[in-house]
């Protein structure tokens, strides 16, 4: 039976809620999840629709004519470009549209993707040597790093390198002295652009580039950049930023794209992945990205972005099937360690009475222990470091839960901490081995400073309570509209009362499907995953479910997923 606590989405939006019944007109579920996403009644239209051409001028950026401006020169001198991308699935494909647009129109382009052990994370004075060894580069593009890489900058100037930095990750204070830096977080008036991906900033470089080509008589005349969208749609959802605003509308497209799988990479992506060809942003969350990323976690990342290059399905073919066997391997070793972490957890930690968790081994693969980290933290509900220790150096990561910025909750610890960065939610830091259990005790103490019991507790966010006989064919319709549905527009999520399973079914060892019926007589069929018959009460139930068509022989059939229940009182 259910053990959260469900938390209504909608409980002070009532006048917003009847305000697009009336002036959206609307049926009210539908009103219920464009309420809960701030959506107001004149804004639905171009939500629902979300149009290319609602995409913002990219001269928006300061800097970006410049920067193209230099392309363009390079392409006509003749100089090489080198791109220096990063190693998990939005720098590669960030690294891939940049690499296509421009070599399309000319460019001599060499690409650069540091390895995860050998070279470190984004732009460094090291990666350069390695990047521009033997090329003979004048111009240099960094997508989805560089907007702290002073000290790289400064090394390429002195080589006679113009670099050009395109990021979306958080400025600090002191500010790379680079040809153009292309970041939206540099500049407050373009807070709806914060929310890009790296190959979301990446797209807007291409599209200025092109744009100023055509302007200016040079080029871009026969570049489609809708051709590039399907990449942009795999990094933005790789890479777990909100789906509103621009992103939406590039994901919207892009998984348009994707599913025509025009380049023979993303084509044997999918076969090997066995992804439905009905792509949705949850089959590249848990099908393609693992696979892209699987490259640069236990291999080479060039593995995957010489898959999305391909232009042949033989070569791709080839490259699917490494990262296929990537993928296994990372499977495998993400289990073992999770195994012992879980093992150290029942030990070592008293969880009831613990506000966060630690574990650390001895050899655990670096590039997986993010992974066993957000395993850990999604089914404890707690803030968690995994820590492999090596030698006397112990590296981590840390994922954390609900509204908790694990990033200043490490600043307290900085004595302690021989590194340490990342984001609110994901941080890597380091430390010697010595200072483990000391870093423990005192991240314990600051976590309870910043959380409460309740936030330990897990919460199930629904959007409203909606009755069986409003999820009707119109509703269906406009959801599919919707969509895609992924970070910050998450699948809505139901309350429905007084429900009972009529009918159950078991599917394969732990799952079960049947048929939910309401006092008023009315019917729908339910699935409901790691749940078996024996668990769905015959008596009276409140449930939160996700309704979704179910292709059945071709047919789409209204269904509700079952995600968590408890007795009707």
């Amino acid at each position: 039976m259910g053990n959260k606590i469900w938390v209504p989405l909608c409980n002070t939006l009532e006048n917003a809620i009847n305000d697009l019944i009336k002036k959206a007109l609307v049926p009210r579920p539908i009103a219920l999840l464009l309420a809960t996403r701030g959506i107001k009644p004149e804004c639905v239209d171009s939500f629902i629709k979300s149009p290319l051409s609602s995409l913002s001028d990219p001269y928006r950026f300061p800097g970006i004519e410049k920067a193209i401006e230099r392309l363009w020169r390079a392409i006509q001198e003749r100089e090489v470009i080198m791109i220096h991308g990063d190693y998990d699935t939005d720098g590669i494909t960030a690294t891939a549209l940049l690499s296509y647009v421009l070599r399309k129109n000319g460019a001599d382009i060499r690409s650069f993707l540091p390895h995860r052990f050998e070279d470190g994370y984004g732009f460094t004075a090291e990666s350069l040597v390695k990047a521009i060894e033997n090329s003979g580069c004048k111009v240099l593009v960094t997508v989805d790093c560089g907007i702290n890489s002073c000290d790289a900058v400064n090394a390429a100037r002195k080589l006679g390198i113009d670099v050009i930095i395109t990021d979306h990750h958080e400025p600090a204070e002191q500010k790379p002295d680079a040809l153009a830096l292309i970041n939206p977080k540099l500049y407050k008036e373009m807070e709806d652009l914060h929310l890009l991906s790296g190959a979301g900033v990446a797209f807007k470089l291409c599209h200025a580039f092109i744009k100023y080509g055509r302007e200016h008589n040079l080029g871009g005349f026969t570049t489609d950049l809708e051709e590039i969208l399907d990449l942009v749609a795999l990094g933005t959802i790789a890479d777990i930023v909100p789906l509103l605003g621009e992103n939406r509308i590039l994901v919207k497209h892009g998984i348009k794209v994707l599913r025509k799988q025009l380049r023979p990479g993303i084509r044997a992506l999918i076969e090997v992945a066995k992804a439905d060809t009905s792509l949705k942003p949850s089959d590249i969350t848990f099908k393609l990205a693992p696979r892209l990323n699987a490259a640069g976690r236990l291999g080479d990342a060039n593995t995957a972005l010489s898959l999305l290059n391909s232009d042949n399905i033989i070569d791709a073919y080839k490259y699917a099937e490494m990262l296929e066997k990537y993928n296994t391997l990372r499977q495998e070793k993400e289990q073992e360690i999770f195994n012992e972490a879980q093992r150290q957890i029942e030990k070592n930690i008293d969880v009831q009475n613990s506000f966060s968790i630690l574990v650390a081994g001895e050899n655990w693969h670096q590039g997986v222990i993010g992974i066993v980290a957000s395993r850990l933290a999604r089914d404890y509900n707690r803030p968690v470091i995994v820590l492999t220790i090596q030698g006397r150096e112990a590296h981590g990561s840390g994922r954390s839960i609900g509204n908790l910025n694990l990033v200043n909750v490490l600043s307290k610890s900085t004595h302690l901490l021989s590194r340490y960065g990342g984001h609110p939610m994901a941080v890597g830091l380091g430390m010697d081995c010595s200072q483990i259990s000391t870093f423990y005790a005192e991240f314990e103490k600051n976590v309870r400073l910043e959380l409460t019991k309740e936030d330990l507790v897990d919460h199930l966010n629904f959007d409203g309570e909606v009755q069986i006989n409003e999820l009707d064919s119109e509703f269906f319709r406009l959801l599919e509209q919707l969509g895609p549905f992924g970070h910050s527009n998450a699948q809505p999520h139901f309350r429905i009362n007084n429900i009972e399973c009529v009918k159950t079914f078991s599917v394969g060892s732990n799952h079960s499907r049947g048929v939910l019926k309401d006092r008023r007589n009315n019917f729908i069929d339910f699935i409901a995953f790691k749940r078996t018959t024996d668990t769905l009460p015959r008596s009276e139930l409140d449930i939160i479910v996700t309704p979704q068509l179910n292709e059945y022989y071709g047919e789409p059939k209204p269904q509700l997923q079952i995600l968590d229940l408890k007795p009707s009182y």
